[in-house]
């Protein structure tokens, strides 16, 4: 059996000739929202594809194992987040995502962001005795360094503007709001659940159509969701909602008024009547 080992290790090692990993790193989405913690999407990667199996036993030096990931800020305003992460082993010619949380300063700007990968990789197998050798794997620690940059953006900006019949919700930012979905709290009123708009772009606006409401002010609260890159959001809007008095009242105002008229009228006819006479 070691003597099968053996064979089938020389023959292995002689056919990847020590290919070590060829590891890279891509990213899928490294935009962040100023002044709110994120995620930067990475892809990493192993380009090497020499790899070689035989049966039941693989001697494969190409493959990164004990892969661990860290990432390392340049500036005091990008704060990484996410603990090293421990992504196991990458097998030639294989991709692995990756999330990593970060939180943003209020500056937009690009800041520079080392991803560190350090892993282990078969580096040697070497051999010793006679009639039954002893194999021997030898494995190498390493370490790639990539530079990234990550862009911090205003990102959506989404505010209440009320008017007499509708509610809308405008994006002041300069990212796309994805997704976006209401839920109005207060007044009881107006109090509804699920509404959903869809995507706002930048400088665009949805409405939420509002019933007649009887009285002038009334505080509208809105609990508002959407996602900003790959990043759920959830935020708080308020504002007042001023509406039109209803008829009602202004034809009780207009009563009084009214009134004075008709005695002002039938005074001076019941005047004209008496000196008629």
């Amino acid at each position: 059996m070691r003597l099968l080992i053996l064979i089938l290790a020389i023959l292995v090692l002689f056919l990847t000739a020590c290919a070590r990993p060829d590891l890279s790193v891509e990213s899928v989405n490294s935009e962040l929202d100023a002044g709110r913690m994120g995620s930067m999407v990475l892809s990493i990667r192993n380009a090497q594809t020499n790899a070689t199996e035989e049966g039941l036993y693989t001697f494969n030096s190409s493959d990164a194992l004990c892969l661990v990931l860290r990432a390392v800020s340049h500036d005091d305003r990008l704060r990484i987040l996410s603990e090293p992460l421990h992504l196991g082993s990458l097998r030639s010619g294989s991709v692995v995502r990756v999330e990593i949380d970060a939180l943003a300063g209020e500056d937009i700007g690009i800041y520079p962001v080392d991803i560190i990968l350090s892993y282990m990789w078969l580096s040697s197998i070497e051999t010793s005795g006679g009639a039954s050798p002893e194999v021997y794997f030898l494995y190498e620690n390493s370490t790639d360094v990539f530079p990234v940059e990550v862009k911090v953006v205003t990102g959506p900006v989404l505010s209440l503007f009320p008017s007499k019949s509708s509610i809308e919700i405008k994006n002041l930012g300069d990212r796309t709001a994805k997704s976006v979905s209401v839920q109005i709290t207060s007044p009881v009123v107006l109090r509804r659940s699920g509404i959903e708009l869809g995507d706002i772009p930048p400088g665009k606006s949805k409405s939420i159509e509002i019933p007649k409401l009887e009285g002038e002010e009334y505080p509208v609260v809105c609990m508002v969701n959407y996602t900003s890159g790959f990043t759920e959001v959830s935020t708080e809007l308020a504002s007042v909602v001023r509406t039109r008095q209803l008829p009602g009242g202004a034809i009780l105002l207009l009563v009084p008024v009214i009134a004075v008229a008709l005695y002002v009228v039938f005074s001076r006819n019941e005047l004209r009547r008496i000196i008629g006479r």
